[in-house]
C-alpha cells in the first residue's frame, strides 16, 4: 500500500476549501471544523 505523506500543488490553497454544495469557505469556518468533528467522531465508531 502506498501512502503519500505530502501533496505539493505549487499554487496553495490560500486557506480555502470546496464545500459539498460547492460553495467556497475558509478553512476556519466553524462549518469546516465541525464537519472534520463528525468524520473523527465516525472513525471512532467505526461507523
Amino acid at each position: 500500500m502506498v501512502h503519500l505523506t505530502r501533496i505539493y500543488t505549487r499554487t496553495g490553497d490560500a486557506g480555502q476549501t470546496r464545500l459539498s454544495d460547492n460553495s467556497v469557505a475558509r478553512k476556519t469556518d466553524p462549518r469546516v471544523e465541525a464537519y472534520g468533528s463528525v468524520d473523527e467522531l465516525n472513525s471512532a465508531i467505526g461507523v
